[in-house]
């Protein structure tokens, strides 16, 4: 496949030439479709390929359940073929590598086999300005990574490869063969599911990170809090309030997470009658907003959930209310499309349409406004009334997922200087804010607003400084 342009007058010249192959992104395209199709010959021809390029022999049974995988790809329903289609009309069908004034850094992954979980959230990865500009000042040294450590795979080392290749100004699709195997290593169990799923891999990455930078970082620390730069980035601080119904006493933990995990409200659900058996028909939508509300709403636990008092001194009926006790600088959300029932022996994906804002304000969520909305206007002595850093954020990027629940593919979307991306695997197209808003959302990024406003300076005019602190100064994150 030489160029978009010689491929489309070839298939209009002759007949039954409508698939052609990309050698160099290692796809198949339909000129009939203008769009990606999946042949699982072709795809495992292409793993094959990769394997052989790896310099490790000991990885025979995970290529061997790797193999094994069912395809995530292109087999979607008519609904969203057609939906697909109308979409293309607002998007730029101009080739990526022949648009030299995008933003340095957008450049496309290869589909390794079944591996768009893994592109789509390393996109995401790659453009978080405190994350990015940790690894480009290069603060994670892989010569003295190697020196501290006799394993000589770590996850951090191959970001820190991508980083520089993405980074480097070349527009050609990178093959990130390396850091797919470093992970396989990490996660065996993950590498030998049929499918992986995107948030399952970022949450899998950071840990990976963790382990490593962790034990570094945090040798000489006495604080307690994890300076990792998985933790660093991601990790908030989630606060859960547990009220006896009987007296009134409240008992308070604090967890730590790296994302939010929040359930769509399914409740107005309808039910059509198919082939006598009852089905429910997603029909509805839904706002982040909502969910958030959804997840800071107090929740009376059942009678089998009933936790012991401590000022009545047995088990009581509880009311449980969630809230954030300290904001990331990277907010990570996930949105539960996937259900399953042990119940029903059952699973399905909600295909609800999600609203969400661009930029956010996360004070409602803190757990000062939570914890005075609960008492109203009585005094209180609240721990802090202002959050140690900024509530408000700017989005930058989205995981979006289509397909049925099990296949499908991942899409990232990236905002980048007030300009929406699609990263399609190996291809990269300049897309309306219309269809971000219309894509089935699976994963959320939101920034710091500072930072993100420091992110959109013009990185390809910009040079990297190796000693650039890549945090902001903001009391209490760093």
């Amino acid at each position: 496949m030489s160029c978009s342009d010689h491929t489309l007058l070839h298939t209009q010249s002759e007949n039954g030439h409508d698939i052609a192959v990309d050698i160099e992104r290692s796809e198949l395209y339909c000129c009939l479709c203008s769009d990606q199709v999946y042949d699982p010959d072709f795809d495992k021809v292409v793993v094959s390929k990769n394997i052989m390029d790896m310099p490790s022999k000991t990885h025979d049974s995970v290529v061997d359940d790797l193999m094994r995988r069912s395809s995530k790809r292109r087999r979607l329903n008519p609904v969203v073929d057609l939906d697909l289609k109308r979409s293309k009309l607002l998007v730029s069908m101009m080739d990526r590598r022949a648009k030299s004034c995008y933003p340095l850094g957008l450049r496309g992954l290869n589909n390794l086999g079944s591996t768009c979980f893994m592109n789509s959230v390393l996109q995401a990865l790659l453009h978080a300005p405190p994350f990015r500009n940790y690894f480009l000042s290069e603060r994670h040294d892989p010569e003295t990574c190697k020196k501290r450590s006799s394993d000589q795979l770590c996850l951090a080392c191959d970001f820190g490869v991508i980083f520089s290749a993405v980074y480097s100004g070349d527009r050609t699709p990178y093959s990130p063969a390396q850091f797919l195997y470093s992970w396989w290593q990490h996660s065996a169990n993950l590498a030998s599911y049929e499918q992986q799923d995107a948030h399952e891999f970022f949450i899998s990455v950071l840990d990976g990170i963790h382990e490593r930078e962790g034990k570094e970082r945090n040798s000489n620390k006495d604080n307690g809090g994890c300076q990792c730069i998985a933790h660093r980035v991601f990790s908030g601080m989630l606060r859960s309030d547990v009220t006896c119904t009987t007296c009134g006493f409240t008992s308070t933990t604090y967890d730590p997470c790296v994302d939010i995990s929040l359930n769509m409200d399914t409740t107005n659900f309808s039910s059509v009658n198919v082939a006598n058996k009852s089905v429910r028909e997603d029909t509805g939508r839904s706002t982040l907003l909502a969910c958030l509300d959804l997840f800071t709403r107090p929740e009376r636990l059942g009678s089998d959930q009933k936790l012991y008092c401590q000022n009545c001194q047995e088990k009581r009926d509880s009311m449980k209310q969630m809230s954030i006790k300290r904001l990331p600088l990277v907010l990570s959300l996930h949105i539960k499309r996937f259900e399953h029932s042990s119940l029903r022996r059952s699973s399905r994906k909600i295909d609800w349409y999600l609203q969400f804002p661009f930029s956010l304000d996360m004070t409602p969520y803190l757990s000062p406004s939570i914890v005075r909305n609960r008492f109203g206007n009585r005094v209180f002595g609240f721990e802090s009334d202002k959050p140690d850093i900024s509530s408000e954020f700017e989005i930058f990027a989205v995981v979006t997922h289509s397909g049925m629940l099990d296949s499908g593919h991942y899409v990232t979307y990236l905002r980048l200087q007030n300009q929406w991306y699609k990263c399609d695997d190996a291809w990269i197209t300049e897309v309306d804010e219309r269809i971000v808003r219309a894509a089935q959302c699976y994963m959320i990024f939101y920034v710091q607003k500072m930072l993100y406003c420091k992110a959109n300076e013009d990185w390809s005019c910009m040079p990297i400084s190796t000693r650039r602190d890549p945090f902001v100064p903001i009391a209490g994150c760093c």
